[in-house]
């Protein structure tokens, strides 16, 4: 787990700034203007899907006819006011087109556009449409996967479509279908190695020696603490020997050995060629939970470990399998080419 802040000093303010402050706050608010939002992904390993959205927004999910739905609610003008704009991710079975699929959505407002769309390979189209009225706008994104439709259809007063503008325009295009096939191939030649790592998962840091590589990947922010700072998962990845050339019991026994007491062992259980484990780890100020993969070929391990917070671990848990089914090592990597 890993989280992104500042520690700058704020710097003493005298009554002049303070009314600039004051001044340029009201000059935004007669403005429409809104504050930079802060955004975060959330990611879904049962429907493969991914999306950005604020952190302020609340988020809620149900399923209804078959078609699973999770809600993105922005912010209500009062308090127990109703949402100003709500965006929702569906995925469900399809038997049709997703021109037909869009019917019951577009039945008796007036289309303003429709184009076609395409996400990791995904084919689809989207349309920008409003009530009779003209006191709601909509948005709607369809993407056909192989009998199944996935999307977003958004809803906002007219007031506020244009203030959110940015932010939909945000949602809709981080829209990805999570594809671990079509991920960014990582290569380490030496280890005989490759890895698919999302595009949203960045490397932070890389070590070698004495036998051992290490790098670590850090993911997109998947939450917001109380602060508004950043909250990540983390990954990372080692190759090393295993013990006196054996495979992988011997590996996966020493790297246990490793780790101190502090790591509590959930649950063990086979993954592929190798296994996986579900630890928990607790410090004076926080919780986290990792899930580490062990695979070993030819005398050299590797593994895999993701690292989350408490309460981000259980929408990173999948993530980490659909990048660790990526792994290809030895043979295997010549297979995948």
């Amino acid at each position: 787990m890993s989280t992104t802040s500042s520690s700058r000093r704020k710097p003493r303010t005298t009554a002049s700034s303070r009314l600039g402050l004051v001044l340029v706050a009201a000059l935004a608010a007669a403005c429409g203007a809104r504050p930079r939002e802060t955004f975060v992904t959330y990611f879904n390993g049962d429907h493969g899907v991914s999306v950005r959205h604020p952190a302020s927004w609340r988020s809620d999910q149900a399923e209804q006819d078959g078609v699973w739905y999770r809600y993105f609610l922005a912010p209500p003008k009062a308090p127990q006011g109703r949402a100003p704009v709500s965006v929702t991710l569906l995925s469900g079975a399809m038997n049709v087109t997703v021109e037909q699929y869009a019917e019951t959505y577009l039945a008796g407002h007036g289309v303003v556009s429709t184009r076609p769309e395409e996400r990791q390979g995904v084919p689809g189209r989207s349309w920008t449409f409003a009530s009779a009225d003209g006191a709601t706008r909509y948005r709607l994104l369809l993407l056909a996967l192989g009998g199944r439709v996935v999307g977003l259809y958004g809803q906002a007063d007219a007031s506020a479509a244009e203030v959110y503008a940015t932010v939909l325009d945000e949602m809709w295009s981080s829209l990805t279908i999570e594809r671990p096939d079509l991920y960014p191939v990582r290569t380490w030649k030496e280890q005989r190695a490759t890895l698919g790592v999302p595009e949203s998962w960045r490397e932070t840091r890389r070590f070698s020696g004495g036998g051992t590589l290490l790098v670590q990947y850090v993911s997109p922010p998947l939450a917001t603490d109380r602060g508004h700072e950043t909250v990540h998962a983390s990954l990372t990845v080692t190759f090393e020997k295993v013990p006196e050339g054996g495979g992988l019991d011997p590996y996966y026994e020493a790297a246990r050995r490793k780790l101190s007491e502090n790591y509590q062992v959930a649950s063990h259980s086979a993954f592929k060629s190798g296994y996986v484990d579900v630890m928990k780890t607790e410090t004076p100020v926080a919780i986290s939970f990792l899930k580490r993969f062990y695979f070993a070929e030819g005398g050299r391990g590797c593994s895999l470990t993701f690292e989350a917070r408490d309460d981000v671990f259980p929408r990173a848990s999948r993530w980490a399998d659909y990048i660790a089914s990526t792994l290809r090592l030895g043979d295997a990597v010549g297979e995948a080419k």
